[in-house]
């Protein structure tokens, strides 16, 4: 058995001395969760039906609802005379007392604290007194059944066994209310709970069995007094079936059997309808049954039936669903990916109180800014190319055409022959001197010398969408510059990009004009998936300038600039249900020239960053009790970035095999990357 330990650490304020002297059941249940989480009862109404209630200790204390208990029982004298007794409860009412208190004893910090303690008890004595035999005669039952159904009681407890046509009857009055009867299965070893024979199609949904698990906690094992789940395995949960608790004479001691497991079952239901009072008896009780721990045979089972309730379980929300007042869709399935150029901080804020539904209709206001990740690539796909470009390259060369083909070899065995190559990349061209015809496949940057290796594309259309490796232009000489258009693509998982640029360049000097359509990514990032997808593609157009010129002898220097505006294609099901125009910038310098062995090229960068636009969200912003639905509201997250500076440096040796070396410096973050590449032919 589990218990307390003063080495134990303590957890909450709620993990009281009090608490713990019903350490082992409550721990093996969650109970602590449900105090911690401030669902303890509140506003929510327990018949208990049983041989009556007596407040001792004051833990009942103003919690006893003394307009709606009632004693349904007589005193029976020795010659048979019935006289109506009008009492709650007396000594005598040792059975209810105990459960009443395990549902609902206050915190206090005298006795111990019930499974909902903020709860009010309805007192249902149905209880005769024999005079004659000094002892109990349950024989009302049914009438306080009928009565707390009459009362639109939601939850009624009952720790008593033993059914009846009226028995049935009852329950099925309190079915139409959508209440929900608490019912031990009984303390006979029976495969069936007691009351199984009773249950009709009527009123099957209105009662929940309780069996009673074993108190040796260190393993799943019924009690071997406890009936099992049998024909109502779907109906039926179990609970620990020994709770410590405050007795009717005062002592806090041990009380045992199904007559214990029932009222933490009760407790649970009344902890769900305090925070959902949308909710009826017999939906807390679907609650319950669905998020009970499988404790036997996997799915219900003839022993456990649904298993073992689980506090935590059944107060955190079930499959919950995000929604932008149109479409739902799970959270389970939802994130937000936001490429590095975009920031963060606005989004995250606005999502971190959002109303959402569970799988049972339950609202849940809380925090999903966790679920907007932006992955951290320093030079995402500039490595890649980069590495494919690094490998043996072929050229050719004859008349007007002119081609390259870098290509990997790669041995599989020890033979001569046992050498597989893979082309990795490519450039094709022919110019008659006034058309010119090109053609390339990933590339090195068209723009700016590749010498940098990591350093920021200058090719505008590859900062946007780097995974359009894959172009096709055509150019003319056209008033002393060449007028050119170029088509780009590309793809990968699961995403598309297309380019279109109009460029013309006149010595040293270009200009050039994009239309940039994304399917499935924003600025080459996935835009994540569900509720939460930043759009399913963009479409972007951007202007840009690339300058060269000579400053000393032997050194160049060029510089880049481009502006872009974006507009998300909005996905019908995410919450993001709008978006104003992003703006883009993006600028560069760099200086190359000889140095002893080699060529030195140095650079500064700031990448594509977001300088304004946001985003538009509808989400969940509360609940509305009276007509059951979720309020929304509208929000403008601003989606502008934190600008970077990136350092980079690049050298070549001059030599028949050269060395090429990179690195790049974000001092933003204060990353280092580096590559190192060598060069051999034959």
């Amino acid at each position: 058995m589990i218990t307390p330990s003063d080495k134990q650490p303590i957890r909450s304020v709620n993990d009281t001395p009090e608490f713990r002297r019903n350490y082992g059941a409550n721990e093996f249940m969650n109970a602590l969760y449900a105090l911690d989480s401030g669902h303890t009862g509140q506003g929510v109404t327990v018949a208990v039906v049983d041989d009556g209630v007596m407040n001792v200790n004051g833990e009942l204390d103003g919690r006893i609802d003394q307009t709606l208990s009632k004693d349904f029982g007589y005193v029976v004298a020795a010659d048979g005379t019935r006289t109506k007794r009008g009492e709650l409860g007396s000594t005598a009412s040792d059975h209810g007392t105990a459960v009443a208190n395990i549902i609902a004893a206050r915190v206090n910090g005298g006795g111990t604290v019930g499974y909902a303690p903020s709860a009010m008890i309805v007192a249902l004595r149905v209880a005769d007194w024999d005079e004659k035999t000094q002892g109990e005669i349950l024989s009302h039952t049914d009438e306080a059944i009928r009565y707390a159904a009459d009362k639109g009681i939601k939850i009624v407890s009952s720790s008593l066994v033993g059914g009846s046509a009226g028995w049935t009857s009852a329950t099925e009055r309190l079915a139409t209310t959508g209440g929900l009867l608490v019912n031990s299965t009984g303390n006979f070893g029976g495969a069936d709970p007691y009351n199984a024979q009773w249950i009709t199609a009527d009123n099957r949904k209105a009662v929940l069995f309780v069996g009673a698990l074993s108190p040796a906690l260190n393993k799943y094992e019924i009690e071997a007094y406890s009936n099992k789940a049998g024909t109502m395995k779907d109906r039926t949960v179990f609970a620990v079936g020994a709770n410590v608790t405050t007795l009717v004479d005062g002592t806090v001691g041990v009380f045992s059997g199904t007559s214990s497991a029932a009222p933490v079952v009760a407790g649970l239901a009344a902890d769900i309808l305090s925070k959902w009072p949308q909710l009826s008896g017999q939906q807390a009780g679907d609650v319950i049954l669905q998020t009970a721990k499988d404790i036997g045979a996997p799915g219900p089972d003839e022993v456990f039936g649904m298993g073992l309730v689980d506090f935590q379980a059944a107060l955190a929300p079930v499959n919950p669903t995000l929604s932008n007042g149109s479409s739902q869709t799970s959270i389970a399935t939802s994130v937000m990916v936001v490429p590095g150029a975009v920031g963060t901080a606005a989004i995250q804020t606005a999502l971190s109180r959002v109303t959402v539904l569970d799988a049972f209709g339950r609202d849940f206001t809380g925090s999903i800014a966790a679920l907007v990740v932006q992955p951290q690539v320093m030079a995402d796909r500039r490595i890649e190319r980069r590495v494919r470009q690094m490998g043996q390259q072929a050229s050719l060369s004859f008349g007007g055409f002119s081609g390259t083909m870098g290509y990997t070899s790669a041995r599989f065995g020890p033979g001569q022959d046992q050498v597989r190559s893979a082309a990795t990349a490519g450039t094709f061209g022919y110019t008659d001197g006034t058309t010119g015809v090109h053609a390339a496949w990933n590339a090195g940057d068209m723009l700016q010398a590749d010498v940098m290796g990591l350093a920021p594309f200058a090719d505008g259309v590859l900062a946007y969408v780097p995974q359009a490796g894959t172009s096709l232009g055509v150019d003319w000489a056209i008033g002393g510059g060449r007028l050119g258009l170029t088509m780009a693509a590309g793809r990968t998982a699961g995403s598309a990009a297309q380019a279109a640029t109009l460029g013309w360049n006149r010595g040293d000097l270009s200009l050039r004009a994009s239309f940039i359509d994304e399917d499935g990514t924003l600025m080459g990032m996935p835009t994540g998936a569900g509720a939460l997808r930043l759009g399913r593609g963009a479409r972007t157009v951007m202007v840009e300038v690339h300058h060269r010129l000579g400053v000393t002898d032997g050194w160049t220097l060029e510089g880049y600039g481009s502006l872009g505006v974006t507009r998300l294609k909005i996905d019908a099901a995410s919450l993001v249900t709008g978006a104003t125009p992003i703006i883009g910038s993006r600028i560069g310098v760099q200086a190359s020239g000889a140095v002893p062995g080699g060529l030195l090229t140095l650079g500064i960068a700031q990448p594509l960053a977001i300088e304004a636009g946001a985003a538009e969200l509808t989400l969940g912003t509360g609940y509305d009790l009276a007509t059951r639905s979720v309020l929304y509201g509208v929000t403008r997250a601003s989606l502008a970035g934190t600008r970077r500076i990136q350092l980079a440096a690049g050298y070549v040796t001059r030599t028949a095999m050269p060395l090429r070396l990179g690195v790049m410096h974000d001092v933003t973050d204060g990353s280092v990357a580096a590559l190192v590449g060598w060069h051999t032919g034959f």
